[in-house]
């Protein structure tokens, strides 16, 4: 399986800016592959599984700030 992280900022003051792109790229693939996201408390934020083309897929929205987005990749990646 490959993980795809998309990074950003929690807290509606950074919704919509340019810190979190990642997110936003993150939820248009998940809905494009019909992957749903649900919240994963072990992995700090959103996390859903499916398939992209040919591939199994992870994919992980951390709800920490960017510097600390480093946990949440471990958790998911150790799991």
């Amino acid at each position: 399986m490959k993980l795809v992280v998309g990074l950003g900022n929690p807290g509606p003051e950074y919704a919509e800016t340019r810190h979190n792109a990642g997110f936003r790229v993150l939820e248009r693939l998940a809905v494009r592959h019909g992957i749903a996201l649900a919240r994963e408390r072990r992995f700090r934020g959103r996390f859903g599984r499916g398939r992209v083309r040919e591939v199994e897929v992870g994919l992980l929205e951390p709800h920490t700030f960017m510097n600390l987005s480093g946990q949440a990749v471990l958790a998911a990646v150790d799991a």
